[in-house]
Protein backbone atom coordinates (compact mmCIF):
# COMPACT_ATOMS: atom_id res chain seq x y z
CA UNK A 1 0.00 0.00 0.00
CA UNK A 2 1.40 3.63 -1.23
CA UNK A 3 0.82 5.90 1.57
CA UNK A 4 0.84 9.71 0.01
CA UNK A 5 2.64 12.20 1.96
CA UNK A 6 -0.29 14.18 4.13
CA UNK A 7 -0.76 10.05 5.74
CA UNK A 8 2.62 9.06 6.18
CA UNK A 9 2.76 12.51 8.53
CA UNK A 10 -0.94 11.83 10.31
CA UNK A 11 0.98 8.49 10.83
CA UNK A 12 4.12 9.95 12.55
CA UNK A 13 2.77 12.69 14.80
CA UNK A 14 1.25 9.81 16.68
CA UNK A 15 -2.57 9.83 18.08
CA UNK A 16 -4.81 12.78 19.19
CA UNK A 17 -4.56 14.60 22.40
CA UNK A 18 -8.08 13.45 23.48
CA UNK A 19 -7.09 9.51 22.36
CA UNK A 20 -7.40 6.82 25.07
CA UNK A 21 -4.62 4.38 23.91
CA UNK A 22 -5.02 1.07 25.08
CA UNK A 23 -1.81 1.27 26.96
CA UNK A 24 -3.67 3.48 29.63
CA UNK A 25 -6.23 0.42 29.86
CA UNK A 26 -3.07 -1.85 30.62
CA UNK A 27 -1.84 0.11 33.23
CA UNK A 28 -5.57 0.50 35.02
CA UNK A 29 -5.18 -3.39 34.86
CA UNK A 30 -1.94 -3.22 36.70
CA UNK A 31 -2.73 -0.96 38.94
CA UNK A 32 -6.09 -3.36 40.06
CA UNK A 33 -3.94 -6.34 40.14
CA UNK A 34 -1.31 -4.30 42.24
CA UNK A 35 -4.18 -3.44 45.13
CA UNK A 36 -5.43 -6.56 45.08
CA UNK A 37 -1.72 -8.68 46.28
CA UNK A 38 -0.83 -5.78 48.35
CA UNK A 39 -3.71 -6.44 49.80
CA UNK A 40 -5.39 -2.50 49.31
CA UNK A 41 -9.34 -3.95 47.95
CA UNK A 42 -11.54 -3.85 50.97
CA UNK A 43 -12.22 -7.31 50.65
CA UNK A 44 -11.29 -10.36 48.80
CA UNK A 45 -14.30 -10.73 47.26
CA UNK A 46 -14.38 -6.86 45.24
CA UNK A 47 -14.80 -6.94 41.89
CA UNK A 48 -13.89 -4.59 39.07
CA UNK A 49 -16.99 -3.19 37.12
CA UNK A 50 -17.08 -2.59 33.67
CA UNK A 51 -16.95 0.68 32.58
CA UNK A 52 -17.89 2.45 29.38
CA UNK A 53 -15.95 5.82 28.47
CA UNK A 54 -16.73 7.89 25.76
CA UNK A 55 -15.14 11.63 24.43
CA UNK A 56 -18.04 13.10 23.67
CA UNK A 57 -16.50 16.53 22.01
CA UNK A 58 -16.99 19.01 24.89
CA UNK A 59 -16.98 16.01 27.77
CA UNK A 60 -16.00 12.71 29.06
CA UNK A 61 -18.78 10.41 30.19
CA UNK A 62 -18.30 7.38 31.99
CA UNK A 63 -20.82 4.62 33.08
CA UNK A 64 -19.84 1.82 35.39
CA UNK A 65 -22.20 -0.77 36.02
CA UNK A 66 -22.92 -1.13 39.57
CA UNK A 67 -25.59 -3.58 40.04
CA UNK A 68 -27.76 -3.36 43.45
CA UNK A 69 -25.86 -0.53 44.38
CA UNK A 70 -27.64 2.88 45.66
CA UNK A 71 -25.93 6.09 45.86
CA UNK A 72 -25.53 5.39 49.60
CA UNK A 73 -23.70 2.42 48.65
CA UNK A 74 -21.19 4.50 46.64
CA UNK A 75 -17.63 6.57 46.77
CA UNK A 76 -16.02 8.67 44.07
CA UNK A 77 -12.34 9.98 44.90
CA UNK A 78 -10.43 11.69 42.49
CA UNK A 79 -6.69 11.14 43.03
CA UNK A 80 -4.41 13.39 40.51
CA UNK A 81 -5.04 11.97 37.61
CA UNK A 82 -7.36 9.56 38.62
CA UNK A 83 -10.99 8.68 39.53
CA UNK A 84 -11.79 6.02 42.10
CA UNK A 85 -14.60 4.23 42.17
CA UNK A 86 -15.63 2.18 45.03
CA UNK A 87 -18.71 0.66 46.25
CA UNK A 88 -19.84 -1.48 49.04
CA UNK A 89 -22.81 -3.30 49.86
CA UNK A 90 -23.95 -5.67 52.86
CA UNK A 91 -26.78 -7.83 53.42
CA UNK A 92 -28.31 -10.12 55.82
CA UNK A 93 -31.69 -12.33 55.89
CA UNK A 94 -32.56 -14.82 58.25
CA UNK A 95 -35.85 -17.60 57.36
CA UNK A 96 -37.10 -19.82 60.27
CA UNK A 97 -39.63 -22.73 59.45
CA UNK A 98 -40.17 -25.93 60.51
CA UNK A 99 -37.58 -27.07 62.06
CA UNK A 100 -34.96 -25.41 60.32
CA UNK A 101 -33.26 -21.96 60.81
CA UNK A 102 -31.50 -20.16 57.62
CA UNK A 103 -29.40 -17.29 57.61
CA UNK A 104 -27.05 -15.90 55.08
CA UNK A 105 -24.85 -12.91 55.08
CA UNK A 106 -23.06 -11.17 52.09
CA UNK A 107 -21.21 -8.33 51.06
CA UNK A 108 -20.93 -6.88 47.38
CA UNK A 109 -18.28 -4.94 46.37
CA UNK A 110 -16.70 -2.84 43.99
CA UNK A 111 -13.23 -0.91 42.78
CA UNK A 112 -12.11 0.59 39.93
CA UNK A 113 -9.86 2.92 39.07
CA UNK A 114 -9.36 4.96 35.92
CA UNK A 115 -6.79 7.04 34.50
CA UNK A 116 -8.00 10.30 33.35
CA UNK A 117 -7.42 12.36 30.33
CA UNK A 118 -5.48 15.88 31.13
CA UNK A 119 -7.89 18.38 30.12
CA UNK A 120 -10.61 16.56 32.66
CA UNK A 121 -12.18 19.15 34.70
CA UNK A 122 -11.97 17.60 38.18
CA UNK A 123 -13.98 20.69 39.39
CA UNK A 124 -16.76 20.25 37.72
CA UNK A 125 -17.45 16.97 37.65
CA UNK A 126 -21.04 15.23 38.23
CA UNK A 127 -22.27 12.01 39.26
CA UNK A 128 -25.41 9.94 38.59
CA UNK A 129 -26.56 6.92 39.39
CA UNK A 130 -29.76 4.85 38.04
CA UNK A 131 -30.63 1.15 38.15
CA UNK A 132 -27.27 0.19 39.55
CA UNK A 133 -25.43 1.94 36.21
CA UNK A 134 -23.40 5.09 37.55
CA UNK A 135 -22.66 7.94 34.99
CA UNK A 136 -20.32 10.37 35.66
CA UNK A 137 -19.79 13.33 33.58
CA UNK A 138 -16.29 15.30 33.38
CA UNK A 139 -16.01 18.27 31.39
CA UNK A 140 -13.29 19.38 29.14
CA UNK A 141 -11.02 22.36 30.70
CA UNK A 142 -11.26 25.40 28.18
CA UNK A 143 -8.24 25.09 25.71
CA UNK A 144 -7.45 21.67 26.26
CA UNK A 145 -4.28 20.35 28.22
CA UNK A 146 -2.07 21.53 25.26
CA UNK A 147 0.67 24.63 26.62
CA UNK A 148 3.36 26.21 25.17
CA UNK A 149 6.89 25.97 26.54
CA UNK A 150 8.89 29.13 25.95
CA UNK A 151 12.80 28.19 24.86
CA UNK A 152 15.56 30.40 26.81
Amino acid sequence: MVMNMSERKREESGPPASYWSPIDVLRDLERVFEDMWVGQMPYPSTRVPMVDIRDEGERYLIEADLPGMTKENVEIEVDRDALVLKARKERSEEERGEGYIRRERGVSSFHRRITLPDDADLERASARLNNGVLTVTLPKREGGHKRKVNIE
